[in-house]
C-alpha cells in the first residue's frame, strides 16, 4: 500500500504567514522571503553552499528586508531529492535558527513543488524525477484535498494511467521513457518558489520527521 506523505497540521496553518524558504538541492539554489504576501528571492552560488556561507547569506538577506525572526516566523526547507550535502546544510542552518530564534520549521520536496502549479486541476497527478539514472514518481490523488505517496521507482504501467497528469522536469522531457506518456497528459514543471504558497494552501508541507529525501 502506498504511504501518504504527512501534511501540515491544520492547526498550524495560521503560523505560515511570513516565512523564509531555503532551497539548496543543487539546482536553482535560492533563498526567499515571503513577507505580507510579497516574495523576495535571492539566487545562491551552488558551489559555495556551506554552513557558514548559507548562514551569512540568510543573515544578510533577513537584515536587508528588516525581518525579525521569532516564534511567529517559519522556515520552509526543500528536502530533495538533490544534493544530499546541500539539504543537510539547509537543515542544520534552519535548526540553528530555530534553537536561537524559536522559529517554526517545515519542509517540502521537489516532487510537490513541481506539481504545485497543477493542483487546481484536481486530477490524479504523477510527479516524476530522475536521479542516479533511475526514474521515480510520487502520486497525488484528490478527494477533499490532495495526498501524495512517498517516492517509488517508475513502473511503465504507471505511465499509461488514463486521465492522469504527468509532471515532467524540463531536463528529462526528451528522455526515451517519456515517449510512453500521452503528450496530452504531460505538463512541464517550472521552478518557482512562489508556488510554495500553493503547497501551504493545500496543506502539503510537513512539520515533523523532516530529513533529506534520499532516493537509492
Amino acid at each position: 500500500m502506498d504511504k501518504e506523505t504527512p501534511g501540515v497540521d491544520i492547526k498550524n496553518k495560521k503560523m505560515i504567514k511570513n516565512c523564509l524558504i531555503i532551497d539548496c538541492t543543487g539546482k536553482n539554489d535560492s533563498i526567499a522571503l515571503k513577507i505580507n504576501n510579497k516574495f523576495f528571492i535571492k539566487k545562491l552560488q551552488t558551489n559555495l553552499i556551506k554552513n557558514e556561507r548559507l548562514a551569512l547569506d540568510i543573515a544578510n538577506f533577513v537584515k536587508e528586508h528588516k525581518i525579525i525572526l521569532n516564534n511567529d516566523f517559519s522556515i520552509i526547507i526543500n528536502t530533495g531529492p538533490g544534493s544530499f550535502s546541500g539539504v543537510r546544510i539547509s537543515l542544520a542552518v534552519a535548526k540553528g535558527i530555530q534553537i536561537v530564534k524559536k522559529t517554526n520549521t517545515y519542509s517540502y520536496n521537489n516532487f510537490l513543488l513541481n506539481a504545485s502549479a497543477y493542483l487546481a486541476e484536481k486530477k490524479q497527478i504523477f510527479s516524476l524525477h530522475k536521479t542516479n539514472k533511475f526514474y521515480y514518481y510520487c502520486r497525488g490523488t484528490f478527494k477533499t484535498g490532495y495526498h501524495f505517496t512517498s517516492p517509488e521507482k517508475i513502473d511503465l504501467k504507471i505511465l499509461q494511467s488514463p486521465g492522469s497528469l504527468f509532471i515532467i522536469p524540463d531536463e528529462i522531457k526528451n528522455d526515451e521513457i517519456i515517449k510512453n506518456i500521452n503528450p496530452v497528459r504531460i505538463r512541464i514543471a517550472q521552478f518557482d518558489l512562489k508556488n510554495i504558497d500553493l503547497l501551504i494552501k493545500n496543506k502539503l508541507i510537513e512539520n515533523k520527521l523532516i530529513k533529506p529525501l534520499y532516493l537509492s
